[in-house]
């Protein structure tokens, strides 16, 4: 998160607290890339080379695309706040390189941004934790969070919500984090107590781990298909099938016997049954390219 002060925010600010979520846009490279192709109607392509040439990004930006420099972080805040014994092994992530600037113009017209989410939330006394593009209502804090800056969106059961916001990324704001850490550690050093346990959160307690498989959430599924009788119909039967109904449906461009894309919006269903699905739906002679599937979060 660069220069915010997340780590003695959990620490101190939040030590009356039980904390119950974690969202967190911490990877500024993805998320300039994202907010370039929604205001400047940029492709990844020409969004990932601009962000290499202002600095944003690496000459290799696969840590930043891939999500997994996020889930290194949400990593940290997770082992603070709810498990200390979790490995990074155990954390699912995903990156924004298969977002095309139509999933862009599909989720605003739908009244949602594309936003890179790193979560680690307790739902049902188990932790989630992943790392993906994610469906944000257009009016909720994190959704105006643009550029290379960091946001972190913590609820914890006395103070509510709380953000903290600030630049992810340039040389002053990591020296800023560089220094704040030195001076901590210097302190640790001087004291007689010592620094056991230092980043654990006062109130943490391990929770057990929820499966990728096992979560549920509503979907944006796009897929590109032959405009011919039934495809709507057989793709709606895959879905029925394994149990996820249908929220809408937007079809662009009709072209008969042509490829057009097709958008649906799905009520909440369970991850593996949604994954199942896409395979089925990906098997059909009338889709002619991978699916796409988004995870929503409404909060």
């Amino acid at each position: 998160g660069g220069g915010i002060p997340i780590i003695q925010s959990l620490k101190e600010g939040f030590v009356a607290n039980s904390v119950k979520s974690i969202y967190g846009i911490i990877n500024g490279t993805s998320n300039y890339i994202l907010s370039q192709m929604a205001q400047k109607n940029m492709n990844f392509k020409n969004a990932l080379e601009q962000a290499q040439s202002k600095g944003f990004a690496e000459k290799d930006p696969y840590l930043d695309v891939s999500g997994k420099d996020a889930a290194h972080k949400i990593a940290i805040l997770a082992r603070m706040c709810f498990s200390p014994e979790l490995r990074f092994e155990d954390i699912y992530f995903e990156g924004i390189d298969h977002i095309e600037l139509n999933d862009i113009h599909y989720a605003q017209e739908l009244g949602f941004c594309i936003k890179p989410l790193a979560i680690a939330k307790i739902v049902n006394n188990k932790l989630q934790i992943r790392v993906h593009p994610t469906l944000l209502p257009g009016d909720h804090l994190l959704s105006n969070i643009n550029g290379v800056y960091n946001a972190i969106f913590v609820t914890a059961d006395l103070v509510g919500d709380s953000l903290l916001y600030g630049q992810g990324a340039g040389e002053l704001p990591t020296a800023s984090a560089v220094m704040s850490d030195v001076v901590s550690i210097a302190k640790c050093l001087s004291s007689e107590s010592g620094c056991s346990d230092k980043l654990l959160h006062p109130g943490v307690e391990v929770k057990e781990l929820c499966s990728l498989d096992d979560i549920k959430a509503r979907y944006y599924i796009r897929l590109l298909a032959i405009d011919k009788p039934g495809v709507l119909a057989k793709v709606s039967e895959i879905l029925g099938n394994l149990g996820i109904s249908i929220l809408s449906v937007i079809q662009k461009g009709r072209r008969y016997q042509q490829a057009v894309p097709i958008v649906m919006m799905t009520h909440e269903a369970k991850e593996k049954n949604l994954r199942k699905a896409v395979e089925l739906i990906d098997e059909q002679d009338f889709v002619k390219s991978e699916s796409v599937a988004i995870r929503v979060e409404s909060f």
